[in-house]
């Protein structure tokens, strides 16, 4: 498998942006800080404990720290059954994180096994997708409204169903982030590197 491939099928062919900002914030943290912050995802990940920011001095940083870790170890242990240890320290690497920072996630992943892959919350699996336009003639406010509303049911494995309430703004939201998606899918696939074997 190619260096590119590897990072494409880790933290995909670009850095998230919660990663971009976790390696600004990790310029001027110490190793207390940054463990204690990877030991939250840990928690929240393996027991669904939520970690309360409002005692932390600076919540925005804490924040930054839990998003970018989670994003991270999140991503890692969807593939760690296809990746190697070293495959996951070349990767770090590459997006210039700090040694110390790798060596507590290596810890955490891969020594001590505190997390499995079902730990992880693996996003559910699309089945099928309905959908439904409203209008609302009224409400408890005024006699005539007259505003579109979308509603759209998506079917999930195991009998999962999740309902959305779209307006017409939010429609339109979701319908070019879906488009901006399959643009950038496209590009992807006709990089070089993804015929790569």
């Amino acid at each position: 498998m190619s260096k590119y491939a590897v990072e494409t099928s880790f933290l995909g062919h670009r850095v998230p942006k919660e990663v971009k900002l976790l390696l600004k914030q990790l310029k001027n943290v110490k190793k207390d800080v940054f463990s204690a912050s990877i030991d939250s995802v840990i928690n929240y990940l393996a027991h669904g404990q939520v970690p309360d920011f409002s005692t932390e001095l600076d919540a925005s940083r804490a924040r930054t720290l839990f998003g970018g870790f989670y994003c991270i170890i999140t991503r890692a242990v969807r593939h760690m059954e296809q990746m190697q240890q070293t495959t996951f320290v070349t990767s770090l690497k590459d997006i210039n994180l700090p040694d110390q920072v790798t060596d507590k996630l290596v810890a955490v992943l891969y020594t001590s096994s505190q997390l499995t892959r079902t730990d992880s919350r693996p996003a559910a699996r699309f089945r099928e997708l309905d959908w439904r336009l409203d209008v609302i003639l009224s409400n408890n406010y005024l006699a005539k409204v007259l505003q579109p509303e979308i509603l759209v049911n998506l079917k999930l494995e195991g009998d999962d169903d999740v309902l959305l309430h779209l307006s017409q703004h939010e429609f339109h939201s979701l319908r070019q982030s879906t488009a901006k998606l399959l643009h950038d899918m496209c590009q992807l696939r006709e990089k070089k590197f993804m015929n790569a074997s």
